[in-house]
């Protein structure tokens, strides 16, 4: 058997191992055995008696997995009908065994060069692996050739089949979603609703803060830590005399200012259940309107706060990305794609003591958010 078997990789997302068009159509591996309906009919002289034209192809493809979307470079492998030919005199089921354990083993390779590429193989290139598996094939095939002499020694290349086989049975078809590991380290943005209402004395000054809840988290392993902000409006219900006067009824702009530590206790596809404990800052301001230069009057109050609670993702969107597209800063080269995201939306119920300053003193607090949250990790 003679291989037409030429090598390409772009790193732009192409992988071919086809250094001409083909005509019409092809079979691949994955279609089911071989047959002589994949060959043309063509006199040779000896000692060559059939080729099989074989090659690999590869594209950045997506797929969708409950709600988890995968982009992954993939390879498939295939033989071009048109191309491959077997000598009449030798079209019978010994010939045909060892074009079929060559076609075999070259999805040996193809698979183990597919769970590298998933893998993400440190410090190697993916055309290097496809070199290095390309060769691996190579050199099986040239002993194939040689030792079976291109399947004329029938009990040899019926050994040859089985060793194949079981190589092939060892080696899975590559999995919907891949194994990945997350990197220690992630980062993740908060934007939403949140208020707050106070209780006790601070509730008998305060009205119930509604505002915009943003922020970011910060995770390291199992842990996250929050710092998220809570900027919004509230109201005075009663005459406050802090620094200066404040009357009943006008309106207040209050910002808490968050550090939490949060540990999931549940963590799957589709939620996340955190209880987190932090510490923080609150604080209420007045305007009292702009003095004879235009200047704003205003007056606060603010104090240290301690928080617990739970938080709960709906995670509605997810996504793999393992297509090791390179990625440029300012015009070089830093690194290739692959990292995973989570997508959700998430709910805050946690309750607050804050120590406000005099007169308003200390008090409890309910809180309630609700935002859209986005983290990142990248992935070996």
């Amino acid at each position: 058997m003679k291989k037409t078997f030429t090598f390409l990789l772009l790193l732009t997302g192409t992988l071919s191992l086809a250094a001409q068009d083909f005509e019409g159509s092809i079979k691949r591996w994955s279609d089911g055995p071989l047959t002589w309906e994949d060959f043309s009919v063509q006199q040779s002289g000896f000692p060559v008696i059939s080729r099989l034209q074989y090659n690999w192809h590869g594209a950045t493809q997506s797929s969708r997995v409950g709600n988890l979307k995968v982009v992954r470079f993939m390879t498939e492998n295939y033989m071009n009908p048109v191309s491959s030919w077997v000598n009449p005199d030798y079209r019978n089921p010994a010939t045909l065994l060892y074009n079929q354990t060559a076609f075999d083993y070259t999805e040996v390779c193809r698979r183990r060069l597919q769970q590298e590429i998933d893998q993400g193989a440190e410090n190697v290139s993916p055309s290097e692996l496809a070199r290095f598996y390309y060769s691996k094939a190579d050199r099986f095939i040239q002993q194939l050739e040689e030792e079976t002499d291109q399947g004329r020694d029938t009990a040899l290349t019926r050994f040859y089949a089985v060793q194949v086989a079981e190589e092939l049975a060892a080696v899975p078809e590559p999995e919907a979603v891949p194994a990945f590991r997350k990197r220690n380290f992630g980062m993740g943005m908060l934007l939403g609703y949140g208020n707050e209402t106070y209780l006790g004395t601070p509730g008998d000054y305060f009205g119930t803060l509604h505002g915009v809840k943003m922020g970011f988290d910060f995770s390291f392993k199992d842990f996250y830590l929050y710092w998220h902000f809570v900027v919004g409006g509230s109201g005075l219900r009663r005459d406050l005399a802090a620094g200066m006067d404040w009357s009943d009824g006008h309106g207040l702009t209050g910002m808490n200012m968050e550090w939490s530590l949060g540990y999931p206790v549940v963590d799957n596809a589709w939620w996340k259940v955190s209880p987190f404990a932090g510490i923080g800052m609150a604080d209420m301001e007045i305007s009292f309107g702009k003095d004879a230069d235009g200047r704003n009057i205003t007056d606060d109050i603010g104090g240290f706060r301690v928080q617990a609670g739970l938080s709960t993702d709906l995670k509605f969107f997810r996504m793999l990305d393992l297509s090791n597209r390179p990625v440029y800063y300012y015009g070089w080269l830093t690194g290739s794609s692959r990292g995973y995201s989570e997508y959700a939306a998430r709910l805050f119920v946690y309750a607050a003591w804050n120590r406000w300053a005099r007169p308003v003193g200390p008090g409890w607090s309910l809180n309630f958010g609700l935002a859209f949250n986005m983290h990142v990790w990248n992935v070996r």
